[in-house]
């Protein structure tokens, strides 16, 4: 049941990261990106917070990591943004602020 459990895991991690991909790198509806990406995001961090839970780290260890990953969630949704002209997305760098211009063709955002 265990072991069932993990490959579960990973197989939902591995379909999100194609879906990922598919749909925040290779597509060009923009609109759908932005209304998706927060979703995702959440999504994501769900499971890995699940494989936390799973694995059993030490108590403290495991409440601190699951902690730490909801400004992080938070953060990466906020620092990221989708260009009209491009569809591409960018990202500031350490979550500092929201880009201001596309990091690809250089666009106001």
């Amino acid at each position: 049941m265990q072991q069932d459990l993990l490959i579960i895991f990973a197989a939902v991690w591995l379909a999100m990261a194609a879906a990922s991909y598919m749909l925040f790198q290779r597509g060009t509806d923009v609109a759908r990106k932005r209304k998706l990406w927060p979703t995702y995001n959440i999504a994501s961090n769900v499971v890995i917070g699940a494989v936390i839970v799973y694995v059993q780290p030490p108590l403290p260890m495991m409440l601190g990591l699951l902690a730490f990953m909801v400004p992080l969630t938070w953060l990466t949704i906020r620092s990221t943004k989708f260009c009209d002209g491009c569809g591409n997305p960018s990202r500031s760098p350490f979550f500092m602020k929201p880009p201001e211009k596309c990091s690809h063709c250089q666009k106001k955002l």
